[in-house]
């Protein structure tokens, strides 16, 4: 016999050429060689025959030991119970090979068969892993870990699998992975892929979800009846090219109900294997429903931890809007949405059908927050149901401003949460996602709740800020009525009423109009807030004009203007004076008298004034109406004693100057005729002697002496015998202008001192009626005493403005920046006679004082700390009354 290792003669192998054609894999043994291998075992091993033929039977197992075939036929031979069949492993060309042996005894050869049982081996450590897998699962707490854990689980075992849940009429792939060993030719569609694709209900899914589990022939027949029509071809094309694959679907139910279908697919899945498929299916089910109660449980935990904290920082926060923060911030971790707002009515009362405006916002930009105040979330029309329930919407469903707004934000999904105390709506939250959204009924549950606190602190903060608001409505009246019953003084008393009606209604600013002597016009009196300048303006009380405050005046009946841009019965220039958007208008009246008006102006947005408000307003409104009443009693009695004190003055002035006028006569008389001569004498003596004669100068002295002579008997007679005014429209910018222009030129033939005027004059200072040539003169004089005191140079500014002093006028104010008067000289600068200049008369002041009073105006003095002389000229637009002037 030839034992020699890797030589075995051809006629020894002969005899078993029959087992080529064999499909199973057979070799023979002869004293321990291989003498013969068919095609099959070639194929197995992945080696050609004629390397194997000759090797010993110990160099083709991969792991030798007692045992293989030549010890077990010779045990066999000692009649020692041997099994014919057993497992071993043969070294392959690639990788070993599990195959099942088994033996036959043939003269002096064994035969050996060699059946294939890799797939049987990978087949029982699936299967045995898919039950650890199954239970290894049942310890997560989230469907999502469930799935995820499953689907790496079937990748480690190299199953490709699909996810697949009902969707309307058909089927969506939601998850499906193909191992390498399915698709070998193919590796690019081979790994996981999350996937949305729509399909039909193939045969396989068919029973799958009707019994359960089912088993199914070919992978590739039923991937391609579950695509469309015109992807059929592709997919089979793509399974075609490999043997066919069986593939096991079970459904997977959860709380008792199906919800998807599991479907594995393996090379050594056999059918006897989908009782054990099956049962990995359960597991996987009842993972899934132990995971969604874990996680219902978790998500109640979590609602009731997030009420406990929002009932909290509700009881806790100081004022509504230290709440919104936090409390819109637990709504947005709760459901992790994208947006949270919420709105209110814009008055502390809301009434039904009001419109509610956005307060606060979390997770918008400030031009989201912008479209959605246009939007008016809160404005929607409630779907039908209770009116406290929670309503999920889509936005395409929305009304057009707010489906325009959302849809220009991405938001698809709106949860419009009603905001109830007692039957009354406070508010709205609205929660915005940007993906469409269906809440689940414990996120319902507890969005309801929340919304419960929410109104809840809303109510409680409204209920306290009303209590307070009132505390401090009473201590404000109560203030009010002190600082009002504490004088008697009209400015004063309309200073604090302006005031104390802006405050009582919070707005910026708030006017008192009193009416005038004739009834015929209302004129501001006193304003607070941002347009002082409107003191002193005046608007007609005639039924003409469209005013509120003439329609108020007239009626007596309080007005409130919601929106002034949409009210005709405003006085346009004065709204645009004011820029009001908002007005309250109450009459000022005691008992059947009107006493004035009373205007409240919002200028930050229009506003409507509730009833409230109009109540307080009110109670200050008579208030000071009361109080201007008295105050007028009082004025017309101290201007009752200051007329009589006038004309008790006005009787003895008369007579002093009955007594003045009649020495002045005299005087000048006896005084101008001696003057006549002199003015001859100088003028005769100027001819004789010539211009060239040293007494010229002499002369010249005498001419000038006997000037200011003739000047102070004619500043003498018109103060002793001023004419009468004549009166005349005048406009006093212009005589202005022709007194300092012609006090400017008048330096008595010296150099003209070096100063600036300043000219402050108003585009609206109305023209007085005046006598021209008198008030000239007193703007003259004046001009004239200011250039004289800088006669180093300086400024002399000219102020001419509308004014109001009892009565509209203008005020005129001639400043220079000389050193002033002395205190101590303050009170005499008015006097005849009394002058500080070396050559002046002392008649200059006097006589614009005289003037002055004869248009029964006002003229004060002050000197500021700064330095220089004021003089303030006040000149009524109409002097009702003008005094008798002439003593005779």
């Amino acid at each position: 016999m030839n034992r020699r290792v890797g030589t075995v003669p051809e006629e020894q192998g002969a005899a078993y050429r029959l087992f080529d054609d064999m499909a199973l894999g057979v070799f023979v043994l002869r004293d321990g060689l291989l003498v013969h291998a068919n095609a099959a075992l070639a194929r197995l091993l992945g080696a050609p025959r004629e390397a194997l033929l000759g090797q010993p039977v110990t160099a083709l197992l991969a792991e030798p030991k007692a045992g293989e075939p030549v010890d077990r036929h010779a045990r066999r031979l000692d009649s020692a119970p041997v099994a014919g069949t057993y497992e071993a492993s043969l070294r392959g060309a690639v990788r070993d090979v599990r195959v099942e042996l088994t033996v036959h005894p043939h003269a002096r050869d064994w035969v050996v068969q060699a059946r294939d049982v890799t797939n049987r081996v990978r087949r029982q450590h699936a299967l045995r892993q898919l039950v650890e897998l199954g239970s290894a699962v049942r310890s997560l707490e989230s469907e999502a870990a469930v799935r995820e854990e499953v689907f790496r689980g079937l990748e480690a075992l190299e199953l490709g699998f699909a996810w697949l849940e009902p969707r309307g009429v058909g089927v969506e792939l939601c998850m499906a992975a193909l191992s390498p060993r399915l698709v070998p030719h193919a590796p690019a569609l081979s790994g996981r892929v999350s996937a949305e694709v729509q399909g039909g209900w193939a045969p396989g899914l068919v029973r799958t979800w009707r019994d359960g589990a089912a088993w199914w022939e070919d992978l590739g027949v039923e991937a391609s009846r579950f695509v469309a029509e015109a992807r059929m071809d592709a997919v089979l094309a793509v399974f075609q090219r490999v043997e066919p694959h069986p593939a096991v679907g079970v459904r997977i139910d959860v709380e008792k109900a199906p919800v998807a279908m599991l479907v594995l697919a393996a090379d050594w899945l056999v059918e006897e294997d989908v009782a054990a498929v099956r049962l990995f299916g359960q597991q996987v089910s009842s993972a899934l429903d132990a995971a969604r109660t874990v996680q219902r449980l978790a998500v109640r935990a979590t609602a009731l931890t997030a009420l406990g904290r929002l009932a909290s920082q509700a009881a806790s926060a100081p004022h509504p809007r230290a709440f919104f923060g936090s409390g819109t911030e637990e709504i947005a971790g709760l459901l992790a949405c994208d947006a949270v707002c919420l709105l209110l009515p814009a008055e502390t009362r809301p009434e039904p059908g009001e419109p509610l405006e956005l307060v606060y916002a979390r997770g918008l930009s400030e031009d989201a927050v912008a479209r959605v105040r246009r939007a008016r979330l809160g404005s929607l029309p409630r779907p039908s149901g209770p009116l406290d329930a929670v309503h999920v919407l889509d936005a395409e469903a929305c009304p057009a401003p707010t489906r325009d707004a959302l849809r220009a934000l991405a938001f698809q999904t709106l949860v419009s949460v009603p905001l109830r105390v007692r039957s009354r709506g406070v508010g709205t939250l609205s929660v915005l996602f940007h993906a469409r959204r269906q809440l689940t009924p414990l996120e319902l549950e507890t969005l309801h709740s929340m919304g419960t606190h929410f109104a809840a602190a809303i109510e409680s903060h409204r209920l306290l800020d009303e209590v307070r608001g009132r505390a401090e409505d009473l201590a404000l009246m109560h203030e009010v009525g002190k600082a009002l019953a504490a004088t008697l003084e009209l400015d004063r008393l309309l200073a604090t009423g302006v005031t104390s009606l802006a405050r009582i209604v919070d707005v910026p600013d708030a006017y008192v109009l009193l009416p005038d002597s004739k009834g015929e016009r209302l004129a501001v009196r006193a304003a607070t807030g941002n347009h002082p300048e409107l003191v002193g303006r005046d608007l007609p009380l005639d039924l003409s004009h469209h005013s509120l405050a003439a329609e108020v005046f007239r009626t007596r009946q309080p007005l409130r203007v919601e929106d002034a841009r949409e009210d005709t019965r405003l006085d346009d220039g004065l709204r645009q004076s004011t820029g009001g958007l908002a007005y309250m208008v109450l009459p000022l009246a005691v008992h059947a008298q009107m006493v004035g008006v009373a205007v409240m102006v919002e200028t930050r947005r229009p506003r409507r004034f509730t009833a409230a408000e109009l109540e307080r307003a009110d109670a200050i409104a008579n208030q000071l109406s009361l109080a201007l009443e008295g105050a007028r009693l009082v004025e017309d009695l101290k201007k009752s004693y200051g007329e009589l004190a006038r004309a008790q003055e006005q009787l003895v002035h008369r007579e002093r100057l009955v007594a003045l006028g009649e020495l002045s006569a005299v005087v000048a008389h006896e005084v101008r005729n001696p003057l006549g001569a002199i003015f001859n004498s100088v003028a005769t003596i100027r001819r004789i002697i010539g211009a060239d004669s040293p007494a010229t100068p002499l002369v010249n002295i005498v001419g000038e002496e006997a000037e200011r002579l003739n000047s102070i008997v004619a500043d003498l007679l018109m103060f002793a015998r001023p004419s009468s005014p004549h009166l005349s429209a005048a406009s006093v910018t212009q005589l202005l202008e022709d007194a300092v222009g012609s006090a400017l030129s008048d330096t008595g033939g010296n150099p003209p001192p070096p100063v600036r005027v300043e000219w402050v004059m108003e585009e609206d200072v109305p023209k007085v009626k005046v006598d021209e040539r008198m008030i000239r003169q007193a703007f003259l004089n004046l001009a004239i005493n200011a250039v004289q005191s800088m006669p180093q140079g300086g400024t002399l500014r000219v102020v001419a403005r509308r004014a109001w002093m009892e009565r509209p006028g203008v005020q005129v104010e001639i400043c220079d920046t000389g050193p002033g008067i002395p205190l101590e000289l303050r009170t005499r600068v008015f006097e005849p006679f009394f002058t500080t200049k070396a050559q002046g008369t002392g008649l200059g002041l006097a006589v614009v004082k005289r003037i002055v009073d004869s248009h029964l105006g006002q003229l004060l003095l002050e000197v500021p700390e700064t330095g220089g002389t004021i003089f303030r000229l006040f000149l009524p637009l109409e002097p009702s009354l003008l005094p008798d002037t002439d003593p005779t």
